[in-house]
């Protein structure tokens, strides 16, 4: 199981920017119903984010879909933006080589490469085509609501080019869809286009999607064991529903990061990870919050401009560019360590050039050590700066872990979208910027 380590933020050190112990009693009826309500919410099927990794069916037509793609073609191109596009991209980065799609099918172990469209940049467009034999390609266009721009305006490219090099029959057997599964142009056309698809169940919203078949089939696709994925996620849900409410991780982590905003202005959450295959996690957590949180009005429809702007970093990288900013910059900034106990592999730096005592004294030490040194040393600093710092420690990073991980910061974001009283599952900015845009462009109906 993962950790969550909070006791950093009541430590002496922080003097008076360390929080209190009454700060949780201050909220506590506003904890019980923030649990409650997504309790209820859970139970009465408004929110599918916790069920889908029990949903044995949908796992299994995943599981068989990317069993038929993956042996028929070696690429595999994802088409999609946000939501569609974050989770399983950092499933990717995070469970398989860094080099995958450079490594042969041999050392790679299995799986499909796997490259990602997301931004409408007509040259990363070009760039990708130039990196791939289409004859040897299958493609994955994935919006839940069947419409978002970018997506299908990339769609319509690949269809065109698809039936011209392959005929219709070719596009088909390429081409996958998942979306909506009743409503939409992309489920329409779907039908039209007679392709194959998979659903997004109509209660999960795309930046909660990562465990529907929007994340577990390219995962499957290039070789990543979802079932033990969603084991792990499955095992962290029912931690969380089983847990009394002042022992459960999550709602810990949500209240916490209420109680930095609410009371001690801390509006910035830096996410900074100890490990390079788990920046695209924060990344995909940096949405998940951003977009879950920051909202103009409450639910009873008042004027409340409430969010915490979501930062990424990554150790020990960041140590040298934005922790000058953390230690002596401004107070407004809370920083969530997430650090691994153990590597895939342990590196042991030669002891030599002892004529050179500044570089010498690194000798028969790992690099596994000296990236946790690291990080201890960045959490120490920060609390001697008087700088909250919460930690969050995995076993490694593997299926299991990596499922844990990512339900535990779903449900917090749930729990804290209950606590600022606010609706985490809707966009309405974003909303409101694709109307300007569908009316530029002479959408019928804009």
């Amino acid at each position: 199981m993962i950790t969550f380590q909070a006791d950093t933020l009541f430590d002496r050190r922080l003097g008076e920017y360390s929080f209190k112990r009454e700060d949780l009693d201050k909220i506590h009826n506003l904890v019980k119903q923030a649990e409650s309500n997504v309790l209820n919410d859970l139970k009465n099927g408004k929110r599918g984010f916790a069920d889908i990794v029990s949903n044995e069916g949908l796992i299994d037509a995943t599981l068989k879909l990317a069993k038929e793609i993956s042996a028929k073609y070696k690429n595999l191109v994802l088409v999609g933006i946000g939501g569609s596009a974050l989770g399983p991209r950092a499933l990717f980065k995070a469970l398989r080589h860094p080099f995958h799609n450079l490594l042969p099918y041999e050392k790679r172990g299995n799986g499909m490469n796997l490259y990602f469209l997301e931004n409408v940049d007509p040259d990363t467009f070009k760039a990708t085509f130039d990196a791939i034999n289409d004859s040897e390609t299958a493609f994955l266009i994935i919006t839940k609501s069947g419409s978002t721009i970018e997506t299908m305006s990339q769609f319509l490219l690949i269809r065109e080019s698809l039936m011209k090099k392959f005929g219709e029959n070719g596009y088909r057997e390429r081409t996958i869809a998942i979306t909506d599964p009743n409503k939409g142009s992309l489920r329409n056309i779907v039908k039209y286009d007679r392709l194959c698809s998979l659903p997004i169940p109509e209660n999960i919203g795309g930046r909660f999607s990562v465990f529907s078949p929007v994340g577990t089939f390219p995962a499957a696709c290039c070789g990543i064991d979802i079932e033990r994925l969603l084991k792990g996620a499955e095992r962290m849900r029912d931690s969380i529903l089983n847990s009394p409410t002042w022992e459960n991780p999550a709602l810990k982590f949500a209240q916490l990061m209420y109680i930095a905003y609410t009371s001690y202005k801390r509006n910035i959450l830096v996410i900074m990870p100890y490990r390079d295959a788990l920046l695209d996690t924060a990344e995909w957590f940096q949405q998940l919050w951003a977009e879950s949180l920051g909202k103009e009005r409450n639910n009873k429809g008042e004027v409340v401009n409430v969010g915490m702007t979501p930062v990424r970093a990554l150790g020990v990288i960041d140590q040298h560019s934005q922790l000058q900013l953390y230690i002596e910059g401004p107070h407004d900034k809370i920083i969530l360590v997430i650090g691994v106990k153990e590597f895939r592999h342990t590196i042991t730096i030669p002891k030599i050039l002892d004529r050179f005592p500044d570089v010498s004294y690194i000798g028969n030490h790992t690099l596994n050590e000296l990236i946790k040194l690291e990080e201890n040393a960045t959490l120490e600093s920060l609390i001697d700066a008087r700088r909250p710092v919460v930690r969050i420690e995995i076993e490694r990073v593997d299926e299991e872990n990596i499922g844990e991980l990512m339900m535990f910061l779903e449900f917090a974001t749930a729990y804290a979208g209950e606590l600022y009283q606010i609706n985490a599952f809707d966009q309405p900015g974003v909303e409101h910027g694709k109307k300007i845009l569908y009316k530029a462009l002479k959408k019928p109906g804009y």
